[in-house]
């Protein structure tokens, strides 16, 4: 019984669901924002954690893999930062301008969301250009 109870509410979601979408143009305009936003964030936590994967490589303490960790760390920064700057640049935000279904304000806090994960992203490197530096050491 429990289990006729179950489908019969799937199967009516399900049904009610087929005719759900955004009514106005602004409403699609924001739900592509809130796409972007999570695009951008996949970006900066890739970028991030490629920076971290950097140090770890450069505190030199796995000999057999520290080169591959920073390779890999480098390529994950640099993909990191171009998905934020293609998210804020690419086909999809110029899209989006054409049609016109953003909020002007919005659109604005959005750049400013992708500027500031650039600089936090930038900042990482600073932290491993500093620890490249000769005579930098690490204290184990």
């Amino acid at each position: 019984m429990k289990t006729l109870i179950a489908i019969f509410i799937f199967t009516v979601g399900l049904f009610l669901s087929f005719g759900v979408q955004a009514e106005k143009p602004t409403e699609k305009g924001m739900h592509d924002m809130h796409v972007m936003i999570r695009m951008m964030n996949q970006g900066l936590c890739n970028a991030l954690e490629g920076a971290n994967l950097q140090m770890l490589g450069q505190m030199g303490m796995s000999e057999k893999l520290d080169k591959n960790t920073i390779s890999r760390g480098m390529q994950m920064v640099k993909d990191g930062k171009a998905l934020i700057k293609n998210t804020l640049e690419g086909e999809a935000m110029k899209k989006l301008y054409k049609e016109g279904s953003y909020e002007h304000e919005t659109m604005d806090e959005l750049h400013k969301l992708g500027q500031n994960m650039l600089q936090v992203i930038e900042q990482a490197e600073k932290l491993n250009e500093r620890i490249h530096k000769p005579g930098f050491k690490y204290e184990h």
